[in-house]
């Protein structure tokens, strides 16, 4: 059963990261986001459809899914895993990976909006630093400087799963991190990567939208 722990990591990370926070935000002001902009449920179109007021629960909420998701199953770890055994420690850190992978696959496409739902930067950036700190931070580092620098929300979240990938490669080649939590960046690079397809259309037509503060 031990061996399933894994499992339960990854299913535990996909609904927590398919809570729809976006949609129920943006309802509380007669605004459904589904409608607007991109269409997906993420902060920045929640700025879009709702302002900034929508916009901070949004972002806070999404980036607490692939977080709790980690908290939880480190709970469990405890609880459920042998510690003496030789397999624990591989196979938490596989959970826990599995677990953050999961919940920007579920917060891009949630099983309870019939798989339809945002691009997972800000889910993957705070779930990166919840994982590890040393992979969070520089996350948050490049995707906020070319955000700030570009302007575009995409090539932002593009740089969070492409930085996500290159750190816990680099970090796991150097022992510093557990090996399984380069299966995060891998998910995490294709996850965003595939919810971005219509956005590196639009960049290369150079028809992308710019963030805007009003």
């Amino acid at each position: 059963m031990e061996n399933l722990f894994p499992v339960l990591g990854a299913l535990l990370g996909y609904l927590l990261g398919s809570v729809p926070v976006g949609l129920v935000v943006c309802r509380l002001y007669g605004v459904d986001i589904r409608q607007v902009g991109s269409g997906r449920i993420g902060g920045t179109n929640a700025w879009r459809a709702a302002g900034l007021k929508a916009a901070v629960p949004t972002i806070l909420g999404d980036a607490a899914k692939g977080a709790v998701a980690i908290w939880i199953v480190r709970g469990l770890a405890g609880a459920l895993l042998d510690p003496a055994a030789p397999s624990t420690p591989t196979l938490q850190a596989l959970a826990e990976a599995l677990a953050a992978g999961a919940a920007v696959w579920g917060h891009n496409w949630p099983v309870f909006l019939g798989f339809r739902g945002g691009a997972g930067g800000i889910t993957a950036a705070a779930t990166a630093m919840a994982l590890t700190p040393l992979v969070g931070g520089l996350v948050w580092l490049v995707g906020g400087l070319l955000i700030g620098w570009s302007r575009i929300a995409s090539v932002g979240t593009f740089a969070v799963g492409s930085t996500a990938l290159a750190a816990t490669l680099v970090l796991a080649l150097d022992g510093r991190i557990p090996w399984p939590y380069l299966l995060f960046g891998a998910m995490a690079l294709a996850g965003i990567a595939l919810a971005l397809r219509p956005n590196r259309e639009r960049l290369r037509q150079n028809q992308e939208r710019i963030i805007t503060l009003w």
